[in-house]
């Protein structure tokens, strides 16, 4: 599986200055009904589950031919953009970017199948390529922190990679699209459009032709957009701004005022060619940049940054380790040749025997613990850091530190404000994947994920207080959401309530499913423009008792009673990483059933 080295020197690429308005038919300019994009919000393995049912359903439902569209499509192939965050990138992006020897299908789970055909039997297996067969083994916090303890160790990853490099293997790899270099498994591949983009990238610069080159799938597929954020300092504050991976070009779109980055640049303006991301600027004559360059910004960049929240847990077990070297020495020589393992079936050629390392680091434990510790100290700094430079004016043979990243979900989990920066998406379908039951609290608060009510100015829910504005707070909670406003403050009330009553009103009978008419209120951050009127459907992922009266009774008996569902079902904590079969495609069966139950609520945004 290893490859020849990452190709490393001066580049020329494109620059994307943010036009205004900012439309997906600049880059694709093929026409959609409706013009809809889909948001599948972030939540690691539980949105990854949920992603791939909901995908399912709209690969699943035909639209209905008409006299203006006469041919029959799947609502997904209409789909103009996708917008994904963290967890939800680990299924949408793949989904793109899979190879055309790959089913749609079995990518997905198989075939939709009604609630009521469900067996025990079936729950339990997927087929081998479907992304939910990836997170059913090794894919724990401290499996993960292990296989990050041997790509250290062992093949020298830098602590900055190491997240990256392990969803890679975990999720990217199974596909073909993580191809790597025997020095360190520097990833040795960039990703574009199609044939037509990759064909002006090598012309210009020759030395890419020896690169791997991930290009959308031949099938139809959405503009999408991968959502990261980058820290930034303003007026103070440490805050986030939006950083938007496409196939087209990465970077921040907006002009969030005052904001600079580690450099103290102002940062924002728009995008260079995505192969170019994280590079020295040494030339700028629009629309070209020259950049110096170590290696290519690659998918595993893009997935890795998106879902960067991961590496705290990771970085915290790491920091108990180093307090504890002989629980750490225990776990190396208990699952240590697991993860040890799972790197060779992913095709690293590991150096030394996992099980005679465990046991030396073991007894070298009891004599001297400081080996371990510095181990597990070198492991604390697992924040993914690249260079970034501002679009707006290219920095040319400027010091260009590195400017640490964060999980998208960070800053808006929806992935909502990243699709209304594009004037010509006039339709979302929200898919809010969390794990916050819908509830009503003893003062009549409707109670819902903290992702909603920054998107209408209000921070939070907290207990004993409701939902207080943002604007005029001195201390506000959660300050990374303070600048994510984006539809009217008067309307959050009115998607509560309508939330509420769609699920039947704390009986859960119905999916918390509705469609709104909002108008955009303008914000620089995420390069929105008041004004615009748009329709969002808000799916909200919640149990539902319609759904659950339909599975036969042995499958019901896995789930346990509904108003006790095991395991929090469908709520799996965001770290809860690895799920099992059977918890994975009944998540999956229940959020394709959801919007296949809702057919002609759904086919008509595409008309």
């Amino acid at each position: 599986m290893a490859i020849a080295p990452a190709v490393s020197g001066s580049f020329i690429a494109n620059v994307y200055p943010t036009q205004q308005p900012l439309t997906v038919s600049q880059f694709i300019a093929a026409a959609k009904p409706g013009n809809v994009a889909v948001c599948l919000s972030g939540g690691g393995s539980r949105a990854l589950s949920a992603g791939m049912g909901q995908l399912n359903a709209l690969q699943t439902l035909q639209r209905t031919p008409n006299a203006t569209l006469p041919s029959q499509a799947t609502l997904l192939s209409e789909v103009k953009a996708l917008s994904t965050v963290s967890g939800g990138s680990w299924v949408g992006v793949l989904f793109v970017y899979l190879p055309a020897s790959i089913s749609d299908k079995n990518y997905l789970g198989g075939p939709y199948i009604p609630p009521d055909q469900l067996t025990p039997q079936g729950l339990g297996t997927s087929p081998a390529d479907c992304i939910g067969s990836q997170i059913v083994s090794d894919f724990t916090i401290e499996d993960m922190l292990l296989q990050a303890v041997w790509l250290y160790w062992e093949e020298g990853v830098p602590p900055d990679m190491l997240w990256q490099t392990i969803i890679a293997l975990h999720l990217l790899s199974p596909y073909g699209l993580f191809p790597f270099a025997d020095s360190a498994d520097t990833p040795n591949s960039f990703y574009t459009y199609n044939q037509s983009t990759l064909s002006a990238i090598v012309n210009a610069n020759p030395s890419l032709q020896q690169e791997t080159a991930s290009l959308v799938s031949a099938e139809p597929r959405p503009y999408l957009v991968c959502n990261t954020a980058l820290f930034v300092n303003s007026a103070g504050q440490s805050l986030l701004a939006p950083v938007q991976a496409t196939s087209f070009m990465t970077g921040i779109v907006s002009e969030p005022p005052n904001a600079t980055d580690a450099n103290g640049f102002q940062v924002g303006g728009g995008g260079v060619s995505s192969f170019a991301f994280n590079s020295v600027p040494t030339a700028f004559t629009t629309p070209s940049v020259t950049v110096q360059q170590q290696r290519q910004w690659a998918l595993v960049d893009s997935v890795g940054s998106s879902s960067a929240a991961f590496a705290a847990p990771l970085q915290q077990l790491a920091s108990s380790f180093a307090a504890d070297p002989e629980r750490f020495a225990a776990l190396l020589r208990d699952r240590g040749p697991a993860a040890h393992n799972f790197l060779t079936r992913r095709g690293l050629r590991m150096n030394r025997s996992p099980g005679r390392v465990a046991s030396a680091l073991a007894a070298h434990a009891a004599r001297d613990s400081s080996q371990l510790r510095r181990l597990a100290g070198n492991l604390q700094d697992l924040i993914p850091a690249y260079q970034y430079w501002p679009a707006l004016n290219p920095p040319a043979n400027q010091t260009i530190n590195t400017t640490e990243f964060a999980d998208a979900g960070s800053l808006d989990n929806t992935g909502i404000t990243a699709m209304l920066a594009y004037d010509d998406i006039q339709t979302i379908i929200a898919f809010t994947n969390t794990s916050t039951p819908l509830s009503k609290d003893q003062n009549g608060n409707i109670v819902v994920d903290d992702c909603l009510p920054p998107l209408f100015g209000y921070q939070p829910y907290v207990a004993g207080v409701g939902y207080a504005p943002y604007q005029g707070a001195s201390n506000p909670s959660n300050p990374l959401f303070q600048n994510n406003q984006v539809f009217p403050s008067n309307m959050f009330q009115v998607l509560l309530n309508n939330l509420w009553s769609a699920s039947g009103s704390g009986s859960y009978q119905n999916s918390p499913m509705y469609q709104q008419k909002l108008t955009t209120v303008a914000n620089s951050w995420f390069n929105v423009a008041g004004g615009r009127e748009v329709t969002v459907l808000w799916v909200y992922l919640e149990r539902v008792q319609a759904w659950y009266n339909q599975l036969p009774s042995d499958v019901q008996k896995i789930l346990g009673q509904f108003d006790s569902m095991k395991n929090n079902f469908p709520h799996y904590s965001t770290f809860d990483t690895e799920l099992s079969p059977t918890e994975i495609n009944l998540l999956a069966n229940l959020t394709a059933w959801v919007i296949v139950n809702a057919q002609s609520t759904v086919e008509q945004l595409f008309r």
